[in-house]
């Protein structure tokens, strides 16, 4: 602070030119004139010096700090570490009294866990290394037995103890106690007592803990063997492995071959079931890796479908194709199936083709009941060529097959069917479907129900009738209630009522009765040819049989009301249908009625069912507006008109068609409406967002000539039914 003074004090003075003049007034003068000469150096030291000084203060307190900091630091440390030694000596204390303590245990199971055996403590020291193959219990690939080394020496008594112990646990596993055991082994396992039990009681352990489904109990007790250098025998492999593939536990198997994959015996049930689990976790690569151990164990030729299971999902088809013909005619109908699937698969039928032709070559020396290529080879291959979109060569793989005397079987026709209708060929379906109808093979229901489908969507109904007819020809054979269906609607489709009621006729002979889809398909097909009386009667009946008509069979009857001119009866039938069947009819309904009345001019009727529908709190939709418009646009009631624009206008825009609207408007104008209806019919255009095109009619007066009022309707209530 006083070297800041000085600093301050120093230049308020003037600078030393200002004394120029009073140089030599004698030595004072020049006294002061050289002070200030050296004013600048004397502030630059003075600032130097003020900061040293309060850098030193600064550090010095930093320093003391910061060693207070690390003095209570290391005083909490040697606390801590005090006390963690000192709790650790006296639970070590505690435990060893509660094994004294225990020291009679008796070998009958008590109703609570058992607890260890009393034993002098001893430190156990690391594992020893060990090589796979060496061991005095013999070699892991040999399996034979359990190759073990202690991780500390064991006294007899302990030894005896650990026995006991043991059967313990194993009597408490008999008994569907797995949590009492698994409590008792944990209770070993942190005194440091887990060792000297044997292969059969981890292989208990793994055995129950996959039937309760606690797959990391496995995985720990294949840690705990690893650690007290256990080598698990083939026998353990086996069995673990098997148990886990069959309850799916695939990524619990592929963990145990990544912690043991060198002690691994080379056996092929253990690597089939590794190279399963590895496919259904979709790891290819691995299973890849796998198949060289899986050869080495001595495989049958049958043993080889595992291969090209892999090389389905690794899509490897130059390295399946040289496995086949390494095999050779030891090969097996399954794996010629799978390559051939592969190359399907892949796309190149015709490379399936040529090694079609090579299964029949291998296939020369063997006998007649064990052929290498069968019916299943050849609807591979023809299903390749009907996804390529070749039925001719499809027809090809057909007649070769028929060559060969392999007889074509009900998926081989509808492959080709398929491929026939795909590429619009009419006379080769004909071709499949005399076929199947002249083979000498059982016909089954659900194939000739999908060979019909395929033949009337092929427009191929002759055909398909033929199919039908044989079908029901044949004893033990008996249409289903779908084939029926199908047939019905196509003959209705074709105008062909009589022969759709004949098959209604065959199906009640057979005992099974028309359902609500075959109704509404007949009922259509009355709608077509005219027939109310024949439909009213399929109606009735329907309702007699205890039938529950459905929505699609009320559609059909008002569709037939409305097309022969009943109105009434279809008022009549919207009006009651909630209190006889319990559902309300919806505005799809109400709109199929409205509808028929307009297409045969009936607009009154046509009204009444639209104030039917309001007053049944059904709201109209776009369709019920855009149809009824010009309906009464046509009959001149302009009310309603102006009532269905309101009615357009809360719908929204894009409800009713402007056209629509825009020819109401002119023919109101043209027909000399009152005004008031007019202006209201342009202010619900107006609400539309219609741009009005017609014309405004002029003189205003609103009055409408007589010539124009004959024969309309205006200005009358609608008239009821």
């Amino acid at each position: 602070q006083a070297a800041f003074r000085v600093l301050f004090v120093l230049r308020r003075f003037p600078r030393a030119s200002s004394f120029g003049s009073y140089s030599r007034r004698g030595p004072r003068r020049k006294l002061l004139r050289g002070f200030y000469q050296r004013k600048q150096g004397i502030i630059t030291m003075i600032a130097i010096s003020s900061f040293q000084a309060w850098a030193n203060v600064v550090l010095q307190t930093i320093a003391g700090e910061l060693a207070q900091e690390l003095l209570i630091v290391a005083i909490f440390a040697v606390s801590f570490a005090a006390w963690k030694l000192l709790g650790q000596r006296r639970k070590t204390t505690r435990r060893r009294a509660k094994w004294e303590t225990m020291s009679d245990v008796s070998t009958t199971p008590p109703k609570s866990p058992p607890m260890a055996p009393s034993a002098p403590l001893h430190k156990t020291p690391a594992t020893p290394k060990f090589s796979a193959g060496a061991g005095p219990a013999g070699t892991a690939g040999q399996g034979g037995g359990s190759l073990r080394q202690r991780r500390g020496v064991e006294t007899p008594q302990a030894s005896a103890q650990s026995k006991t112990l043991e059967k313990q646990m194993l009597e408490h596993m008999e008994r569907r106690e797995f949590t009492r055991a698994l409590h008792l082994y944990r209770s070993l396992e942190r005194c440091g007592r887990d060792v000297g039990f044997s292969e059969d009681l981890y292989a208990a352990f793994v055995q129950s803990s996959v039937r309760v489904g606690k797959v990391d109990i496995v995985e720990q007790m294949i840690r705990a063997m690893r650690s007290h250098g256990m080598l698990p025998s083939l026998q353990f492999w086996q069995s673990t492995l098997k148990i886990m593939s069959s309850r799916k536990h695939y990524s619990a198997c592929l963990n145990m071959y990544s912690q043991f994959g060198r002690w691994i015996p080379t056996d092929k049930v253990l690597f089939s079931c590794l190279i399963n689990a590895a496919l259904e976790v979709g790891d290819p690569q691995a299973a890849a890796s796998m198949l060289d151990k899986y050869e080495a164990s001595g495989l049958q030729p049958k043993d080889y479908v595992l291969h090209f299971r892999a090389y389905q999902v690794l899509r490897d088809i130059d390295l399946a194709e040289a496995t086949f013909r390494r095999l050779g005619a030891q090969s097996t109908t399954l794996i010629l199936n799978l390559l051939l699937l592969l190359c399907v698969n892949e796309k190149q039928p015709e490379r399936a083709l040529a090694l079609l032709d090579e299964g029949h070559v291998l296939e020369r020396d063997r006998p007649e009941d064990d052929k290498l290529v069968d019916v299943v080879s050849y609807n591979t291959v023809i299903k390749g060529f009907s996804q390529a979109s070749s039925p001719q060569r499809c027809f090809e793989c057909l007649q070769q097959m028929v060559s060969k005397g392999i007889e074509p079987d009900d998926i081989t026709l509808s492959t080709l069917l398929d491929a026939c209708i795909v590429d619009s060929r009419l006379d080769a379906t004909g071709t499949v479907a005399d076929m199947l109808i002249a083979g000498p093979h059982q016909l089954e229901s659900g194939v000739c129900m999908l060979f019909i489908k395929g033949l009337v969507r092929a427009n191929c109904l002759q055909k398909a009738m033929e199919l039908y007819n044989e079908l029901k020809r044949r004893r033990g054979v008996r249409p289903d209630i779908i084939t029926y269906s199908v047939l019905i609607k196509a003959l209705v489709e074709q105008r062909d009522l009589a022969r759709a009621m004949k098959l209604v006729e065959d199906m009640k002979a057979h005992g099974d009765e028309p359902d609500d889809i075959i109704m509404t398909h007949l009922l259509e097909g009355c709608r077509h040819a005219h027939d109310h009386e024949l439909g009213q009667r399929l109606f009735e009946d329907m309702r007699r049989r205890g039938v529950t008509p459905s929505e699609f069979t009320l559609v059909g009857m008002l569709k037939l009301h409305g097309r022969c001119g009943k109105h009434a009866e279809g008022y009549e039938m919207v009006r009651d249908w909630e209190k006889l069947h319990g559902t309300k009819p919806s505005v799809i309904h109400y709109t199929c009625l409205m509808s028929g009345c307009i297409r045969t001019k009936s607009f009154d009727d046509a009204w009444a069912a639209y104030e039917l529908m309001r007053a049944s709190n059904v709201r109209p939709d776009s369709t019920t507006l855009t149809i009824m418009l010009p309906g009464m646009v046509a009959a001149q009631r302009w009310e309603a008109v102006v009532e269905l624009a309101r009615q357009a206008a809360l719908s929204g825009k894009g409800s009713v068609p402007a056209e629509h609207l825009n020819h109401a408007l002119e023919k109101m104008q043209a027909s000399g409406a009152p005004s008031p209806l007019a202006e209201l019919l342009r202010q619900h255009m107006q609400a539309l967002g219609v741009v009005m095109t017609a014309r405004r009619a002029h003189g205003g007066s609103g009055a409408t000539p007589p010539s124009s009022r004959s024969g309309s309707a205006a200005g009358r209530p609608p008239p009821g039914l």
